[in-house]
């Protein structure tokens, strides 16, 4: 089994890798797909100035409080 955490792109949410995230599960896998601030549904969340370190900062958060410790990255 591995981990995943599917991060998406601007104007986007962690609805966009629902397919995805289906398959991978159905095959055994653990999937994450968090909503960045001031993405879809936490559009409300935008703060002027949002920057990309912040959404690291969130990514980070997840990782941590998950306990994710074998996470692929590409």
């Amino acid at each position: 089994m591995t981990t995943y955490v599917l991060v998406h792109g601007s104007y986007q949410g962690g609805w966009i890798w629902k397919p995805v995230a289906e398959r991978l599960e159905e095959a055994g896998h653990q999937v994450y797909r968090p909503t960045l601030d001031g993405s879809a549904e936490r559009r409300r969340n935008a703060l002027v100035g949002l920057t990309l370190e912040q959404h690291g900062a969130e990514l980070a958060d997840l990782l941590f409080y998950e306990d994710l410790q074998a996470v692929p990255t590409t």
